[in-house]
């Protein structure tokens, strides 16, 4: 049969299917034809004609359900972009069907437009509130965003609804964690596996949050049991490679190879390629796990065109709106917890003096928190360091630790990267202590580049060029805010810490106007939820040469010594 007759046929069948009404029939039918002819005039006019709103027309319950149909069979398909293309025109003519908002949503999920999916989603729970799935399904695209406070309240809704709803349960106790409260996590992902025991993610998302409590064997059966369940479950595979120490005749590393072997999307392959890394890295193949972290990264990497973009502007912004000096102090309204922020770059030892301090009775470690982000965003949108600004900046961050419901007086925020924001937080917080952790230059590098780091804004952690262009940044502005802000910034140097342990722990609580407290000097024995890439060092008594570490594959790492000087 002929192009040109195979084309007139397809046409016709389209005209005819609209004319019935399955018109998402006809456009599915027209979209096939213009992947084999993206030029065809016909086949595009007849696309574009079938495919105009048609709002005011009146339709029948019928061509309702036809056209869900279709929509539905383009999904399964995993026609996503198909999907994404007709579906406004649908929902524009059946606002109040959830169905079509749900579809939309699963495939701009599937799309990884998890924005758009999470309003399509909204739309759906708000057109049918008792359907668990609707919020699970919100819930999960709040999770990919990040959002993962407004995600549980979704997620909770769910499980009210449904209470032994796995994946609801699941996804909630992986919100839970994500926001750094994973004792409460616990209980729901516990009643995952309980409803579902071969449930993979619960058993991934259970396996997270009792390592981030400390209970490493238990954390390692679960992940042991979400891979008998889905042996090639990538990030899973990277999360347990993380944990365990692997051995030259392990079978477990034998399984890795061959799962990586046959694994074929690249985001599966990244994962496996890092999980491999560390297990080879293990056993003392440096050579092999090099190739491995250079092959994950890279395949992380390719996912952005450039992650240093973003950066550079975000630190030329913060320094014309400091240029001129720091800001007159704000004071008002009162503090009624006292926060310490430590910060600096990640790997460089923030998580280790958080616990320290975490470990005095005055204290309570809070972890990676976003709130001075999201304090002081309104303001830098706005380039502003007024007085006004600045009170919104420090009502913003009070409200927030107040939030936190702690008995201990004294807050300590450790999320690395607040380093971008000290302007703010020496004019907005001036009760505030700024504990800034120094450490090697290239054990920093070399520790960012084999740690994987999924949250927004590290994509520069994947490539050795860019980890040392972001050092070169974050050195510049630690310079620049020195000279704006003389002893305002405490500087603590992670390997004299390790190396005189006493001495320094004493002048750190000191700088932070605390008294001596012994409990300080063994930080590896205080209990509490650690959620970051150090937690399984924190929970080790300090030990010295870790910042030597990076020698072993100093072969590999000439670019990046030679970068950072």
């Amino acid at each position: 049969m002929s192009a040109a007759l195979s084309v007139d046929q397809t046409l016709r069948k389209a005209k005819s299917l609209a004319k019935k009404g399955a018109s998402g029939e006809a456009e599915a039918l027209l979209r096939s034809l213009l992947e084999r002819f993206p030029d065809n005039k016909r086949a595009i006019e007849t696309l574009q004609s079938i495919a105009a709103p048609q709002v005011s027309k009146r339709r029948t319950p019928e061509q309702m359900k036809a056209d869900t149909q279709a929509l539905a069979a383009l999904y399964k398909q995993g026609r996503h972009t198909d999907v994404v293309a007709q579906g406004p025109r649908l929902v524009a003519q059946y606002p109040r069907n959830a169905v079509l908002h749900n579809i939309v949503g699963a495939s701009l999920t599937a799309l990884e437009q998890y924005a758009a999916a999470a309003e399509s989603f909204r739309e759906a729970a708000r057109l049918e509130p008792e359907s668990a799935e609707h919020w699970d399904n919100l819930g999960q695209a709040l999770n990919a965003l990040g959002r993962v406070d407004e995600a549980a309240e979704s997620l909770k809704k769910a499980v009210a609804l449904k209470p032994n709803f796995a994946n609801a349960l699941s996804n909630l106790g992986y919100a839970l964690t994500q926001s750094n409260r994973s004792g409460e996590a616990l209980a729901f992902l516990e009643r995952a596996v309980a409803v579902k025991p071969d449930h993979p993610e619960a058993l991934n998302n259970l396996a997270i949050a009792r390592y981030d409590l400390g209970q490493k064997d238990e954390a390692l059966a679960n992940y042991e049991k979400a891979l008998a369940a889905r042996p090639h479950y990538a990030d899973c595979w990277r999360n347990y490679a993380a944990l365990k120490r692997f051995t030259a005749n392990d079978p477990a590393l034998a399984k890795l190879e061959r799962v990586l072997a046959a694994a074929t999307g690249a985001e599966d392959r990244m994962a496996l390629s890092l999980a491999l890394a560390k297990a080879y890295d293990d056993i003392g193949e440096t050579d092999k796990a090099f190739e491995k972290f250079t092959r994950g990264n890279m395949l992380a990497r390719q996912r952005f065109a450039d992650p240093m973009r973003e950066h550079r502007e975000i630190f030329a912004t913060l320094r014309s709106i400091f240029q001129d000096g720091a800001p007159e102090p704000v004071t008002t309204p009162a503090a009624t917890k006292r926060p310490i922020f430590v910060v600096g770059m990640p790997r460089s030892g923030t998580s280790l003096v958080e616990q320290i301090l975490a470990s005095h009775h005055d204290v309570h470690g809070a972890g990676e928190m976003q709130a001075m982000r999201v304090a002081m965003a309104p303001a830098a949108a706005e380039r502003r360091a007024d007085r006004q600004a600045l009170e919104g900046v420090r009502k913003r961050y009070l409200d927030a630790i107040d939030a936190l419901d702690v008995k201990e007086p004294v807050i300590v925020d450790k999320m690395p990267q607040n380093f971008r924001w000290i302007g703010y937080i020496a004019a907005a917080l001036p009760e505030a202590t700024i504990i800034h952790t120094r450490r090697d230059p290239v054990a920093v590098g070399w520790s960012i580049y084999r740690t994987f780091f999924p949250a927004k804004g590290l994509e520069f952690t994947f490539d050795l060029g860019d980890i040392a262009d972001y050092y070169r940044l974050y050195e510049d502005l630690m310079a620049f805010w020195s000279e704006r802000l003389p002893g305002r910034i405490v500087d603590l140097d992670y390997e004299a810490l390790t190396e005189n342990q006493e001495t320094e722990t004493r002048r750190l609580l000191e700088q932070c106007g605390l008294p001596w407290d012994e409990a300080c000097l063994s930080p590896h024995e205080t209990k509490r939820a650690v959620r970051t890439a150090s937690a399984a060092q924190v929970r080790e008594k300090i030990y010295t040469g870790s910042s030597q570490a990076w020698r072993r594959y100093e072969k590999h790492l000439g670019p990046l010594i030679e970068a950072l000087g």
